[in-house]
C-alpha cells in the first residue's frame, strides 16, 4: 500500500479550504496527538479550523468510550464550529460523514443514531461533538486501511479496505471535509430525510437512558431533531433526542 507522505497533506487540504472558504477556513496538520479534540483546544482553534492528525493515540468516543489507536490506518480529525443545537450538529455530521463514506464505497451505509456510521452492523466511523463556551468541536474517526482487528473489535468494526474501497487516508479526509461542509449548509428537512434513509437503529431492541431514567424496548422510529419513540412493556414513550443516550442495542 502506497501512503501519501504527511508533508504532502497540507497542500491538498489547503485546496479544500480554497474551494470552501465558508465552513472550512484553515486546516492544521499535526504528526501525532493523543486526541485531535484536545489538540484543537490546545492550539486555540477557532470556528472554521480543522485539526488533522497523522496518528491519534488516545481518541475518545461518547460516554467516555475509547477509540482504538489504529496507528497509520485510520483518519482522525476535529472540526471547530460555533456552538449550536446539539441535535442539529449531530444530525449534520452524521449525514455528512455517511455521505463521504458512501462516495468512497459506492454503496449505501447506515447511521446508528446518533453518531455511528455502520455497514452490516459493523462500525466504520464515529463522531464525538463536545461543546464548551462559544465553541463546538466535532471529532471524526474513520477506519480506512485496517485488515485485522484486536479480538474484542473483530466482530464489531470494519474498514474501507475490508469493504473493498480505496484505502488512501488523504482521499478519505478530503471526502469527509467536503461532505460535512455541504451537510452543515443543508436545511433541516433535507438532513432529516437523509438520516431516515440511512436509519440503522429503528426496529432494534435497545436500552436507553434519559437523565436518571433507563428505558428498554423496541425503537419504533427516530426524528433526530425531536426524539425517539420506543415501545416498552408499559406502552409507547418518547425520549428527547438532545438528552438521550444508547446504553446497549441488540440485533434488529
Amino acid at each position: 500500500m502506497y501512503m501519501i507522505p504527511l508533508d504532502q497533506w497540507k497542500e491538498r487540504l489547503d485546496a479544500v479550504v480554497a474551494s470552501d472558504g465558508e465552513v472550512i477556513r484553515r486546516v492544521i496538520v499535526i504528526r501525532e496527538t493523543a486526541s485531535t479534540q484536545d489538540a484543537a483546544r490546545r492550539l486555540g482553534a477557532q470556528p472554521g479550523d480543522v485539526v488533522v492528525a497523522w496518528r491519534q493515540t488516545a481518541g475518545r468516543g461518547r460516554l467516555g468510550r475509547r477509540w482504538a489507536d489504529t496507528r497509520e490506518d485510520g483518519v482522525a480529525l476535529s472540526i471547530v464550529l460555533p456552538c449550536g443545537p446539539p441535535e442539529r450538529l449531530a444530525l449534520a455530521f452524521a449525514v455528512g460523514v455517511a455521505g463521504a463514506v458512501e462516495r468512497l464505497l459506492d454503496r449505501p451505509v447506515g447511521i446508528k443514531w446518533p453518531n455511528d456510521i455502520v455497514v452490516e452492523r459493523r462500525k466504520l466511523a464515529g463522531i464525538l461533538i463536545e461543546q464548551s463556551g462559544a465553541l463546538a468541536v466535532a471529532g471524526i474517526g474513520l477506519n480506512v486501511s485496517q485488515t485485522t482487528w484486536p479480538k474484542e473489535l473483530a466482530e464489531v468494526a470494519v474498514s474501507l479496505a475490508q469493504l473493498g474501497a480505496p484505502d488512501d487516508r488523504l482521499d478519505a479526509i478530503v471526502a469527509v471535509l467536503e461532505s460535512v461542509s455541504t451537510a452543515l449548509r443543508q436545511p433541516d428537512d433535507v438532513l432529516v430525510e437523509a438520516f431516515t434513509e440511512r436509519d440503522a437503529l429503528s426496529g432494534a431492541e435497545a436500552t436507553l437512558r434519559n437523565g436518571r431514567e433507563t428505558v428498554h424496548g423496541t425503537v419504533l422510529r427516530i426524528d433526530p431533531l425531536e426524539g425517539l419513540w420506543v415501545r416498552t412493556d408499559s406502552g409507547e414513550v418518547r425520549l428527547p433526542a438532545a438528552t438521550t443516550t444508547i446504553l446497549a442495542q441488540s440485533s434488529r
